[in-house]
C-alpha cells in the first residue's frame, strides 16, 4: 500500500512538473518579457494610511 502512494504521489509531482513547463512556455509565448517584469499593474496604497506610493 505505501509503494503505491509513493508511486502516486511520484505521478502527480510528474503532472504538476510537466503542467508548470507548459504553462511557463505559454506566457512566454503570450506575454512580452517587459509587460511579465513591469509593476504597472495597479496603484500601490498604503492601507494603513490611505495615500498612494510616489512614482518615480
Amino acid at each position: 500500500m505505501v509503494a503505491i502512494m509513493n508511486w502516486g504521489a511520484w505521478a502527480v509531482a510528474a503532472a504538476l512538473a510537466l503542467w508548470m513547463g507548459f504553462d511557463l512556455l505559454r506566457t512566454n509565448r503570450a506575454y512580452d518579457e517587459r509587460y511579465l517584469l513591469s509593476s504597472e499593474e495597479g496603484e500601490i496604497v498604503d492601507s494603513d494610511v490611505g495615500e498612494t506610493a510616489a512614482r518615480s
